[in-house]
């Protein structure tokens, strides 16, 4: 992948990043791993777990009904969409690998997952938890942009963490 093609605008009154309209941060990888580690040893990665599934759920969703305005995609597109900004904004390289839009499934694979690399292949355990919410969210906006009712779930199936080729989700 070259350069990202994320266009980034900066206030020079105020020095707010925005992209597309929506403000942004730019941050080092080790900074989130480290916040995501510090998080767990304090609260135990079920609680945080739950946390993150909620937020990165809801932040997807406004994310895609944002994007979907602003650019004029279609459901389908606009998951497609948001899922390659991740792989711009250096998550990991984000593919789908099936998807059923008007069904709410799919199969994502991670590769280069910034939080497998961060724990490192030998943690033993799924540490990618983080993305399971945004992949939830990003296919519940096509529902709801397709006017389908249905609440999709996510949970990662294997990680790099663990010893995985890859990280992979399934999306229901």
């Amino acid at each position: 992948m070259a350069a990202p093609e994320v266009p980034i605008e900066v206030d020079p009154a105020t020095g707010i990043w925005t992209t597309n309209g929506l403000p942004m941060m730019y941050l080092p990888r080790h900074f989130m791993v480290n916040m995501q580690q510090t998080i767990e040893a304090a609260m135990g990665v079920p609680a945080y777990r739950a946390i993150l599934y909620k937020s990165c759920h809801l932040s997807a969703l406004q994310w895609c009904r944002a994007e979907a305005k602003t650019h004029g995609l279609g459901p389908e597109d606009t998951f497609r969409h948001y899922l390659r900004r991740m792989s711009q904004r250096g998550h990991g390289q984000v593919e789908i690998a099936s998807l059923d839009a008007a069904a709410g499934r799919a199969e994502i694979v991670v590769r280069n997952s910034a939080y497998a690399l961060g724990y490192g292949a030998g943690a033993g355990r799924r540490v990618c938890y983080v993305f399971e919410g945004s992949f939830a969210g990003g296919m519940a906006y096509v529902l709801e942009a397709l006017g389908s009712s249905g609440d999709p779930s996510c949970r990662e199936v294997a990680c790099f963490a663990e010893g995985a080729p890859e990280c992979r989700f399934e999306v229901s």
